[in-house]
């Protein structure tokens, strides 16, 4: 289970949208996913986190927008260092080493940092009474730099260009998501003959139904190449 936390609204529409997540009672769901919104600053964020946690005391993705002196508009990264720029505190969360930086936590606009966020030190501090440092992950996207204002009509394109991060989280950081795959394969494979490229195109259907919270088809038992090439034909229309 992944919980995702995000500042605003129009951060979190493209996740609920590629996810099919369901608003129930302002957490928006699916069977892998808790995804809240806990409006702008430090102390929104803490204290909307920790109701999250309160009832889903699971890993948390905190993920959105930052400024950035030193970044490119669209560049995203992994957080290794969060420093409160009002109590000078430093958190430290996990992270991919491959892409991170280090971030700062403002209460006012205006100042660029390397990158600059509202809310990553209360997502943070709020993450830390319920969790290990090893389920805590902040991921930014940069929206704007001193010479390049954000355009908010620009936020879900940054948002749904970065949005493999989440899946990159459920393979990697969820392994009871693949694991669910791995059986359902595991199953297909004993009832019909696949090749080797057709158990890579239905494990990226599974992949495609789990996310989306769809109910997956029955595997019926099947003998002849065109029985299988017509079952994969039927899930991938039914997917597209």
């Amino acid at each position: 289970m992944l919980n995702i936390i995000t500042a605003l609204s129009i951060e979190a529409k493209p996740i609920i949208k590629k996810f099919n997540l369901k608003n129930q009672n302002g957490i928006y769901q699916n069977n892998y996913i808790n995804l809240i919104i806990t409006g702008q600053g430090k102390l929104k964020s803490a204290i909307n986190t920790a109701l999250l946690l309160q009832k889903h005391p699971y890993k948390s993705l905190n993920i959105g927008i930052a400024g950035s002196k030193t970044y490119k508009k669209t560049e995203g990264f992994f957080i290794h260092k969060i420093t409160d720029t009002d109590s000078s505190l430093s958190y430290y969360p996990d992270f991919f080493k491959e892409n991170s930086s280090e971030l700062f936590c403002v209460s006012k606009t205006g100042k660029y940092h390397i990158l600059t966020d509202m809310e990553s030190s209360g997502f943070f501090e709020a993450c830390y009474k319920f969790l290990s440092v090893e389920e805590i992950i902040l991921y930014k996207i940069v929206s704007d730099t001193p010479s390049q204002p954000v355009e908010k009509n620009e936020i879900p394109s940054l948002i749904n260009s970065h949005i493999h991060i989440i899946e990159k989280i459920l393979d990697t950081k969820t392994p009871d998501f693949f694991d669910d795959v791995k059986e359902l394969l595991k199953e297909a494979n004993s009832k019909m003959k696949l090749t080797k490229t057709q158990n890579e195109e239905l494990k990226k259907m599974l992949v495609f139904y789990k996310l989306q919270n769809k109910k997956i088809p029955d595997f019926p038992y099947l003998k002849t190449k065109k029985e299988v090439r017509d079952f994969l034909t039927s899930l991938t229309s039914s997917v597209s």
